[in-house]
């Protein structure tokens, strides 16, 4: 008999997921910024385009911020698996 507790009756997906750290979010973040990513989210958030750098870059901490840019770059390739598939 199969325990499907945490699952959903139409999917084999976990139902609740673990929230990510934040220097997980950080760290993620940085491997999928782009060009262009820091102004977008400086528009968004209000912020200057230099606290979105230093927040990204993990100088200070500010989560509205975090979570802006993770949301942006959620379900992007990471910038190393882009390289190494143009055979960089």
């Amino acid at each position: 008999m199969q325990n499907n507790t945490n699952r959903t009756s139409s999917s084999n997906r976990p139902t609740s997921y673990a929230s990510l750290s934040y220097i997980q979010k950080v760290s993620r973040i940085n491997r999928k910024l782009r060009l262009g990513d820091i102004t977008k989210t400086a528009e968004n958030t209000g912020f200057s385009t230099t606290h979105v750098s230093d927040v990204a870059a993990g100088k200070y901490f500010n989560e509205s911020i975090v979570n802006s840019l993770y949301d942006m770059t959620r379900g992007r390739k990471s910038n190393v698996y882009r390289l190494s598939s143009l055979g960089v």
